[in-house]
């Protein structure tokens, strides 16, 4: 069967990053073109489809609804293209994926769930990395994926959140049994173990508990959150943790929240992506994945 219906490929590259961004100015960006390139590629598709596809406001543009179903293909359609034309380069080659995170994030809630990824995605090869915290901002130059708890912008990247999230006070069940830990108040009387970065996490809270406290709180500093669990779980006090880093602990009874409330809400998690490489297909892949979590 003849495939007539076929619109030009630089048009629609256009429309899929101006719809993704809601911008034809990061869309141009992204696609190292001009502003204009953008607008003339989007009329070129629009008069070939026969109507308008985005309404334009002045912080940007916004995909008409009728114009939502075709994006979704559309998006589909060029990660497919993109997929085969790399395992047409490289037949029967594995795929690699490099994915770039904090070490607590990587040991205490990326690194239980890989295994699902790598039963979607059989032939790819997922090379994990970690930095900490005043290091990630250069991940972005050897990885195709960032993971990490605040928001990333660059130039020809994508970023989607992909877990909302809080944070609560745990301890071993050993430690809440021994100190009878029944207020948010008796929390005081205890070490506070706390991480290096997030000082304000256990004045916030108590805050939200009704509890005037000064702003910085005696008790040991980690580096790492994943240190700061392990502390908490040899009884040496009590942590104040994301909910997303807590599951295998809870699961396993090695530590126990305190208290059902207050949440001390969080920013969450966050992936960033390259969206034009050889791999920027996979690397939505393995974000979407994320984000289904």
């Amino acid at each position: 069967m003849a495939r007539r219906v076929l619109p030009p490929l630089k048009a629609l590259r256009a429309f899929e990053a101006a719809a993704r961004h809601a911008s034809f100015t990061a869309a141009a960006e992204e696609l190292s073109i001009t502003h204009s390139a953008v607008s003339q590629q989007i009329r070129i598709l629009e008069d070939y489809l026969g109507h308008a596809l985005f309404a334009r406001e002045a912080r940007g543009v916004v995909l008409l609804p009728h114009a939502r179903a075709y994006f979704l293909e559309v998006q589909a359609s060029l990660d497919r293209i993109s997929s085969a034309t790399l395992a047409a380069r490289s037949p029967g080659a594995q795929r690699v994926l490099r994915v770039c995170t904090s070490p607590s994030l990587a040991m205490k809630w990326l690194i239980p769930r890989l295994a699902g990824f790598q039963a979607l995605a059989p032939g790819v090869e997922v090379q994990l990395s970690t930095l900490g915290r005043p290091f990630i901002e250069r991940a972005d130059a050897g990885s195709d994926v960032v993971v990490r708890r605040t928001p990333m912008q660059r130039p020809g990247h994508t970023c989607v959140r992909c877990l909302d999230d809080y944070l609560l006070p745990v301890a071993s069940p050993r430690f809440i049994q021994k100190n009878r830990i029944q207020t948010a108040a008796d929390c005081l009387g205890h070490p506070l173990l706390q991480v290096r970065g997030s000082m304000d996490a256990w004045p916030r809270w108590f805050g939200l508990a009704g509890l005037e406290v000064p702003s910085q709180l005696p008790g040991p500093v980690f580096d790492h959150q994943f240190l700061c669990l392990q502390a908490a779980t040899n009884d040496l006090g009590l942590a104040m943790a994301p909910r997303c880093l807590l599951e295998e602990d809870i699961q396993a009874g090695r530590l126990r929240p305190l208290f059902e409330g207050p949440r001390l809400p969080s920013l969450g998690i966050y992936a960033m992506y390259r969206t034009e490489t050889p791999v920027a297909a996979l690397a939505r892949q393995f974000v979407d994945w994320l984000g289904h979590l």
